[in-house]
C-alpha cells in the first residue's frame, strides 16, 4: 500500500519531490548506471495500479526524467489511469492493446503492440493496457518528465486523474497511424541527420535502416532522430553503437540523452 508524502520539504533540500513519491509507493527502485537486463528486472506489486512495477533512476535522471517497468499478467486488463503528461511507451516483451480517450463522451482509440513497438500516449488521455497473450506477462518501458512537474507543483493529484480535459487531438482516429520516413536531400549540419521517423507508433523498432554516422557525440555510432506528432511534448533519438550491448537500460541525463539498450538480431538500439 502507498505511504503519504512528507508534508513538508526542508530548503536546499537535496532529495527531489518527485523521489519521496517513488519511496511512497512501495516498489522496487533500481538505481546505478545501467540495467542490465529489463526483461528479468525485479518488481514489485503495485498496489495503485494493480499490478507489479519497479522505478528505475540512473544517474543523471534525478529530478528530471521518469522510467518504470510494469508487468501485465497473461489475459489481463490494467484499469484506466489518466496521467496529464506525455508518456513514451516501449514493449519490452509481449503482445497486446491500448485503448485511449479523452472523456466519456468521446471516441475512443484502440491499437494493437507487439514485442519491439514504441508509442506514445498523449497528455490529458485516459488510457488503459491489455495483455492479448494467455500464456505470457507483457512487459512495457515508460517514460515522462513527471519529476520536472513535480518540482514545480508539489501536488501529484494535479498529475493522476486530473478532472481537466484539453481539446482533442487533430486527426484523434489516425493519431496511430504507422510513423512516416521523412527525407532530406542534404545533410542537416545542426543534428547531423539526412531522415527521421515522423509519428506517434513505430510497429517495431528493428526495422528502421536509414541511419545517418554519428560525426559529433557518439562518434563510431549511428543514429535515428524520432519527431512526435504535433501536440506532443517530447523526442527522442535513437543511436546504433559501434558494438552491442546485453539487453540493457542506461542512463546518461535527460530525455533526450536518454539511452535504452535493447538485445535485438541485428545489433543494440540505444534510445
Amino acid at each position: 500500500m502507498s505511504k503519504a508524502m512528507p508534508t513538508e520539504r526542508k530548503m536546499w533540500s537535496k532529495t527531489f519531490t518527485h523521489d519521496e513519491w517513488m519511496e511512497s509507493q512501495v516498489i522496487p527502485i533500481h538505481r546505478g548506471y545501467y540495467i542490465e537486463d529489463l526483461r528479468t528486472l525485479q518488481l514489485g506489486w503495485w498496489d495503485a495500479r494493480q499490478c507489479n512495477a519497479a522505478f528505475i533512476q540512473l544517474v543523471g535522471q534525478e529530478g528530471i526524467t521518469s522510467a518504470r517497468v510494469t508487468e501485465i499478467p497473461p489475459g489481463k486488463t490494467l484499469p484506466p489511469l489518466k496521467f496529464a503528461l506525455d508518456e513514451i511507451v516501449y514493449v519490452v516483451e509481449g503482445r497486446g492493446l491500448t485503448t485511449i480517450w479523452a472523456g466519456e463522451k468521446r471516441p475512443k482509440k484502440t491499437f494493437e503492440w507487439q514485442k519491439h513497438s514504441m508509442f506514445l500516449v498523449p497528455h490529458n488521455y485516459t488510457h488503459q493496457f491489455a495483455n492479448m497473450q494467455g500464456d505470457k506477462p507483457v512487459r512495457l518501458l515508460q517514460y515522462n518528465y513527471m519529476p520536472l512537474t513535480l518540482s514545480g507543483v508539489r501536488d501529484a493529484n494535479l498529475i493522476f486523474g486530473n478532472s481537466y480535459e484539453g481539446s482533442d487531438i487533430q486527426n484523434e482516429m489516425d493519431f496511430y497511424s504507422e510513423a512516416k520516413m521523412i527525407s532530406q536531400d542534404t545533410l542537416d549540419e545542426s543534428w547531423g541527420r539526412r531522415a527521421y521517423w515522423y509519428g506517434n507508433f513505430f510497429p517495431d523498432m528493428r526495422a528502421w535502416d536509414k541511419l545517418d554516422a554519428n560525426v559529433r557525440r557518439g562518434a563510431g555510432g549511428r543514429s535515428v532522430y524520432i519527431q512526435f506528432v504535433p501536440g506532443a511534448h517530447v523526442g527522442k533519438k535513437v543511436t546504433v553503437p559501434k558494438r552491442p550491448h546485453a539487453q540493457s537500460f542506461i542512463g546518461v541525463g535527460r530525455l533526450d540523452h536518454f539511452c535504452l539498450g535493447i538485445k535485438i538480431p541485428f545489433g543494440c538500439a540505444i534510445f
